[in-house]
C-alpha cells in the first residue's frame, strides 16, 4: 500500500512537471491594416531588433512568452507602413491586435520661381548580365558597394535585385539593407533606412522595391545595397534540388564573375552566418542596382 503511495506520489510530480512545461504561455498578436483591417502577412516583428519573428497567413504570430522580457522593445514592420514601436512594462498583458499605418505621401508645398531645377532618372550599381546565382544558407548576407566617384546629389528611388528560381525560392522572403559608406571603412556600419523584408511574390527576374517614400539621400561616398537570408524558421525546411545537388529553398540572387576591371569601382561583400562578419568577395558582382532621381 506504501509502495502504491509513493509511486503515485511520483507519477504526479511527473505529470505536474510534464504539464508545466507544455503550458508555456504565448503571445499570438494579429497584425492588420489600420484602415482596412487586412491582416498582414508579410509583416514582421523583432525584439530588441535582434531576434525576428515571422507572421503566418492569416497575420498573426508565435511567440513564447519566456523569449520576452520586461522593458524589451518590440518593433512591428510591414513594407508600405510605419513602423510600430512598443516597450515591453508587462509581458502578460501585450495587446492582441497591432495596427499598421499606412506611410502616407504628401507633397511639400513648393514656391514658384524663376529658376526651376530639374531631375533625371539614373540606374546605378552592376551593369553585367547574370551567369551565376549565389544565397544558399540561412542568415547569410550579401552585399554590393556602389560609389558615388561622380559625387551625384539626389535620392535612391527604388533598388533592384536580380533573383533566381533554381532552388524554388524567388518569392520567399528576405530583408533588404542600404548602408551609407563611411570614409575609410570597407564594409557597412551606418544603416539610411529601417531593415524591411520584402517578398517577389510576382517572381520578377528583377525585382524591383520602391524607396521613393523614404527620401533616402545619395551619400557622398557611395552606399551598399545589402540582401539578407533570413533564419529558418521563415521557410519550409525544404530541400531542392538544383544542379545535381540539394540546397534549401531560400531566395538566390544573380551574380556574375567578370573580371573587376569591367566595374572596378563597385566591388562586392559577403557575410557569413558563422562569423557574421563581413569579407570581401572578390571574384563576384553580385546584381544589385538603384534608381536614383538625380537633381541638376
Amino acid at each position: 500500500m506504501k509502495k502504491c503511495s509513493i509511486y503515485h506520489f511520483i507519477y504526479l510530480i511527473s505529470l505536474g512537471q510534464a504539464f508545466a512545461q507544455s503550458n508555456i504561455g504565448y503571445w499570438q498578436p494579429k497584425i492588420i491594416d489600420l484602415s482596412t483591417s487586412i491582416p498582414l502577412e508579410t509583416a514582421n516583428i523583432s525584439i530588441n531588433k535582434k531576434i525576428d519573428y515571422p507572421i503566418n497567413s492569416n497575420g498573426i504570430a508565435n511567440i513564447s512568452l519566456d523569449k520576452i522580457n520586461d522593458g524589451d522593445s518590440i518593433f512591428v514592420s510591414c513594407m508600405g507602413y510605419n513602423v510600430l514601436s512598443l516597450f515591453t512594462s508587462d509581458k502578460n498583458n501585450l495587446p492582441l491586435v497591432l495596427k499598421l499605418t499606412p506611410i502616407s505621401y504628401h507633397l511639400k508645398e513648393v514656391e514658384i520661381s524663376k529658376r526651376i531645377k530639374k531631375t533625371k532618372e539614373i540606374t546605378v550599381g552592376t551593369q553585367a548580365f547574370t551567369i551565376t546565382s549565389a544565397g544558399v544558407y540561412y542568415k547569410s548576407s550579401l552585399g554590393l558597394y556602389i560609389n558615388n566617384k561622380n559625387k551625384t546629389m539626389g535620392f535612391i528611388k527604388a533598388v533592384n535585385v536580380r533573383m533566381f528560381d533554381r532552388a524554388d525560392g524567388i518569392e520567399m522572403p528576405f530583408r533588404l539593407r542600404l548602408y551609407k559608406k563611411e570614409p575609410g571603412e570597407n564594409f557597412p556600419k551606418s544603416e539610411l533606412m529601417e531593415p524591411m523584408i520584402v517578398q517577389n511574390v510576382k517572381k520578377k527576374r528583377w525585382f524591383n522595391i520602391d524607396l521613393s517614400h523614404l527620401g533616402i539621400q545619395v551619400p557622398e561616398e557611395g552606399f551598399f545595397i545589402v540582401v539578407e537570408i533570413l533564419g529558418k524558421e521563415y521557410y519550409s525546411g525544404k530541400l531542392v534540388k538544383s544542379f545535381g545537388s540539394y540546397v534549401n529553398q531560400i531566395p538566390q540572387f544573380g551574380a556574375t564573375t567578370f573580371p573587376k576591371a569591367y566595374n572596378k569601382d563597385n566591388y562586392s561583400i559577403t557575410m557569413s552566418p558563422r562569423s557574421r562578419r563581413w569579407f570581401l568577395d572578390r571574384n563576384t558582382e553580385y546584381q544589385f542596382q538603384a534608381k536614383i532621381i538625380e537633381t541638376l
